[in-house]
């Protein structure tokens, strides 16, 4: 068994599980439907041929009493085959809806399960995880398409067989059918490979699309005029993708013609040897219309065989993404991760760390090394691009090594379990969300801990600062924040003070990040946030030894911390305190000095 088929037969065991879980009822129904269906089809052409049969060897029997029971299984085969069908297609729809709710969880679980975010911003794993997401209903549906294509072949099986008791050469009836089958496998190969080649363009076309529906994009768009030409960047987009599917969907229904043409041919050479037979007397007039009834079925069945193919082929193309994120994230996995140190006593240290991003030529972090003491404020300086989010980011995790490695207490942090040190952490974020919840859940999921804990939540918007503006809110904490469900929108400072006491949840944290926290707010508001969350930083170092890491452009900000690092070119390019590097007159100094002579102007 190879390894595409074990794969395959896992998926498929998965998925009637998860069918099973949905809904054992609806499962078992379907399995007897498909059943009935196999045999109902057969059943009213052979009981047609007894009928007709019947009609010249009693001949003179006037009761028509051996009518009844070709008769009466005619009627049963075509009630049952008629309604099994029906109930199989109604019982299918809702199964595979749940299937999809179950499924479409898991690929989304296995996403978020990956332990880094830079996953995130690659193109591949973006499209692929895309492809996954979007095709749920169709992976979802992979068992109903499977079970229906064997369905398909085993009536057509069924059919062939019962032609071949007719005459032994109509066996080559069932042989004109191949051509049928195999061109649409190839032409179903082909449209997947499509698929899988535009999907940066398909997922390109809906962000663009999207883009132009997002409240927070519009104002810029609208000024700027460039809506129409997004929207005819999107169009020519999907022009160019529909434009590819349209393509092979032509060849595809060229090389189904011919694949008819063939069956086409060899049911007219069928129908013509079953005739010439009919008349020599060697066969029965019933064998003729049992051919003619089973020539029709034979065309639905090689329509249906079709369609479940094609169905179960996209399904198989979703399949191999489903798979790949599946073990992408399995992957990442470390089988027996450490937990977290429940206080620092040495700090975190970097040891040769470099950072490139896959496909860059040029990594954006080269040997950094450093020292950030247990218990004592870190601030990162440098210009735009220079590293510092990139280097915060790998502090919490989110990124990992090119090369080198970080430390906590002297153990690597790549053996850390990456929820423990998830945990551990706290802060905000340059490119913070704006979470459209109540706004006693939008600070509260800073801790999820304490969520409904109202003495942390108001603690912690005390210490951002934020108690008078949730005040002020038409329903205090208990306000829905946001547009998208008619809720209050608030200023970019606003949102951005939520998301600082989101950041000052926990309580007790080992690692304490803010990363340009203060853009949307005033110099004077700025400076009370800083003096309140220097407290809480001191609270932290106090419990437990946590490192707090400060991002700032303005130096007034970073000359509370204890230690400066300046990164320049993705490098440290000096260190120390505040007071040491004003007096080296190095890069720090320059900086500082051109930032004091700007607000001195």
């Amino acid at each position: 068994m190879t390894h595409r088929l074990r794969q395959n037969l896992a998926l498929l065991r998965h998925l009637s599980t998860l069918a099973w879980r949905a809904s054992r009822g609806e499962t078992a129904a379907s399995a007897a439907m498909h059943i009935v269906v196999i045999f109902g089809s057969a059943g009213v052409a052979q009981s047609q041929r007894w009928v007709i049969d019947g009609l010249r060897t009693h001949a003179r029997d006037r009761s028509l009493t051996w009518l009844l029971l070709p008769a009466a299984v005619a009627a049963f085969a075509q009630a049952a085959s008629t309604i099994s069908t029906r109930v199989a297609a109604n019982v299918a729809v809702g199964l595979v809806q749940k299937v999809d709710v179950e499924l479409s969880e898991e690929i989304l679980g296995h996403a978020a399960r990956v332990p880094t975010i830079e996953h995130l911003e690659r193109a591949d794993y973006l499209d692929r995880v895309y492809s996954a997401a979007k095709g749920s209903g169709a992976l979802a549906a992979l068992v109903r398409s499977v079970t229906a294509t064997t369905v398909c072949a085993l009536m057509l099986a069924l059919s062939v067989w019962l032609l071949a008791l007719v005459h032994p050469a109509l066996i080559l009836l069932g042989v004109t059918t191949m051509p049928v089958i195999v061109l649409a496998r190839r032409g179903q190969a082909a449209l997947r490979r499509v698929h899988d080649e535009t999907a940066e363009a398909t997922r390109l076309e809906s962000d663009l699309n999207g883009l132009l529906l997002d409240p927070a994009a519009a104002k810029e768009i609208r000024i700027s005029g460039s809506g129409p030409e997004l929207s005819a960047r999107a169009d020519r987009l999907w022009a160019d993708v529909t434009g590819a599917q349209h393509r092979v969907l032509v060849r595809n229904a060229v090389s189904e013609a011919v694949g008819w043409s063939c069956y086409v041919l060899g049911l007219a050479g069928a129908l013509a040897l079953v005739a010439h037979e009919v008349i020599a007397g060697r066969i029965g007039m019933g064998a003729l219309v049992l051919v003619v009834s089973l020539s029709a079925q034979l065309r639905w069945q090689l329509g249906a065989l079709q369609e479940n193919y094609r169905q179960a082929a996209e399904a198989g193309r979703v399949a191999g993404h489903y798979r790949w994120l599946r073990d992408h994230a399995r992957g990442t996995a470390d089988p027996a991760p450490a937990p977290a140190p429940e206080r620092l006593a040495d700090g975190i240290t970097l040891e040769g760390v470099t950072f490139g991003y896959p496909g860059s030529d040029e990594p954006v972090l080269r040997s950094v090394s450093a020292h950030l003491p247990a218990g004592s404020v870190v601030g990162l300086v440098g210009i735009n691009g220079a590293g510092k989010s990139t280097l915060v980011k790998l502090l919490t995790g989110l990124y990992r090594p090119t090369s080198g490695r970080i430390l906590v207490d002297g153990r690597p942090l790549a053996a850390v379990d990456p929820k423990a040190w998830a945990a551990a952490s706290c802060g905000v974020f340059q490119g913070f969300a704006r979470l459209q919840l109540l706004v006693r859940e939008a600070v509260g999921v800073g801790d999820l801990s304490a969520l409904d804990d109202t003495v942390a939540v108001t603690g912690a918007l005390a210490a951002a600062g934020a108690t008078q503006l949730v005040a002020d809110l038409p329903d205090g904490p208990e306000t829905q924040l946001g547009t998208l469900f008619g809720g209050v929108d608030l200023s970019g400072g606003q949102w951005q003070r939520l998301a600082l006491a989101r950041g000052m949840m926990r309580t007790a944290p080992l690692l304490l990040i803010l990363d340009e926290p203060t853009a949307a707010l005033d110099p004077q508001a700025e400076h009370d946030l800083f003096e309140n969350f220097a407290r809480h930083a001191r609270a932290a170092a106090a419990r437990t030894g946590a490192v707090t890491v400060l991002v700032s452009h303005r130096f007034s900000t970073v000359s509370m911390a204890d230690h400066v690092i300046v990164i320049a070119d993705g490098r440290v390019a000096e260190s120390g305190s505040h007071r040491d590097l004003l007096a080296s007159g190095g890069r720090y100094a320059e900086l500082y000095a051109t930032q004091a002579r700007a607000y001195e102007a």
